[in-house]
């Protein structure tokens, strides 16, 4: 499909509101169930099914730190500062040499999120007893299902000793060993689940190898955080930041994601971006009075809000008074933003940012649980002289 950008000058409509959340991620945990919120404002809560006679043994909560060191088996190697859930998982019906179920995992998005990253770390167990007798347990990690239709897996990073598939992490071997580490009974490592999912479920198995009589109890730690992908703007730092993580909806053919190798606790820019949603380099914006129109391809996956703000007067940031907004249907191709600029407008070079998202964003800045933003260098000029150029102009 060819999307061009329309450019024409017509009435003012905006709004108000807000579709941001500018709080740290964070995490609640108990035995049947864990809650969590990402900084985008992204939920997930994660429903656990336990399988035979597993109990929980203890649900613990992984508190965001932004102290917490660069993990080498992780992408983003910092993904460790964010929030997650750690649980112990006892009495699941185990025989040596053999694997055993022990839990399935749902975890439920609040937005349909593009290939979120599954970390999985200090996931194994050991249970000892007096006289080095123990049991090791190998674990390993199904993807079962997902909504609306079942993800894959692919390595991002880490699972030193284990293969990933598309549809399972496993031992590439499991046998005796002299100690344990990550990549040796425990796994270590990053998964991407690639499709746009708004839930997807794992299953827990676990491989008992038993070193004389055994240790007391089947124990399977499992500890998890995920990162979502974001996509940020890219206009001068005078502009402020955004931020939105990249869901279903978007502006123009595609949105790629920025800054995979870190998350961050608050909105970044990035110094140049792949954005389509305006062709022209810099596009020509055409005002007559102070009325002008700009017509935005999207790709809604979900009902959208796009809106818009137009540094109109050239001061380096974006105020309430240079914003249009328009409501978005699903499957929609297109989203019509109509300004009535401030009388300080001045023609010549500016910045223009485009946010869409699912709710209708009131702020230029902050962080979006949805959809993408885009800034574009633009020249406005006023109508008349574009019909005398022989150019797109007013209508």
């Amino acid at each position: 499909m060819a999307f061009h950008t329309v450019l024409a000058c017509v009435m003012f409509a905006g709004g108000a509101g807000a579709g941001s959340g500018d709080a740290p991620s964070s995490f609640t945990n108990s035995p049947a169930t864990a809650s969590g919120r990402t900084s985008s404002g992204v939920t997930v809560t994660v429903r656990k099914t336990m399988i035979g006679g597993t109990r929980v043994a203890s649900a613990e909560v992984l508190p965001a730190a932004a102290s917490v060191p660069a993990d080498e088996y992780l992408v983003p190697a910092n993904a460790k500062m964010t929030a997650g859930f750690m649980d112990v998982y006892e009495d699941f019906a185990a025989t040596p040499g053999r694997w055993s179920g022990v839990v399935t995992l749902t975890f439920t998005f609040s937005r349909p999120v593009r290939d979120p990253h599954l970390h999985v770390f200090g996931t194994g167990g050991v249970s000892r007893a007096p006289g080095n007798y123990r049991d090791d347990y190998w674990p390993a990690i199904d993807l079962i299902g997902g909504t609306p239709a079942r993800p894959a897996f692919s390595a991002a990073a880490g699972f030193p000793g284990y293969r990933v598939t598309a549809d399972s992490i496993e031992p590439e071997a499991v046998g005796p060993v002299a100690s344990t580490t990550c990549g040796v009974v425990y796994t270590c490592g990053t998964a991407r689940v690639n499709g746009t999912v708004t839930a997807f479920t794992i299953r827990l198995r676990a491989r008992d190898v038993r070193y004389g009589s055994g240790g007391p109890v089947p124990q399977l730690w499992a500890a998890f955080k995920l990162t979502l992908a974001e996509d940020d703007s890219d206009a001068p730092a005078s502009y402020g930041a955004a931020s939105h993580a990249i869901t279903d909806s978007f502006l123009g053919r595609s949105v790629t994601a920025d800054h995979p190798d870190a998350v961050s606790v608050s909105p970044r820019g990035v110094g140049a971006d792949e954005d389509d949603a305006v062709t022209g380099s810099p596009a020509r914006v055409a005002v007559r009075g102070r009325a002008c129109a700009l017509t935005v391809p999207v790709r809604a996956g979900s009902p959208a809000y796009v809106t818009g703000w137009i540094d109109a007067d050239h001061d380096g940031r974006f105020d309430a008074d240079e914003r249009a907004t328009a409501k978005v249907a699903k499957d929609a191709t297109t989203a019509q933003l109509r300004w009535n600029l401030p009388k300080t407008l001045r023609p010549g070079l500016t910045w223009m940012r485009l946010r869409l998202a699912a709710q209708e964003t009131a702020s230029p800045t902050g962080w979006a649980d949805s959809g993408e933003v885009e800034d574009h260098r633009i020249q406005l000029v006023r109508a008349e002289r574009t019909r005398k150029r022989g150019t797109a102009g007013a209508r």
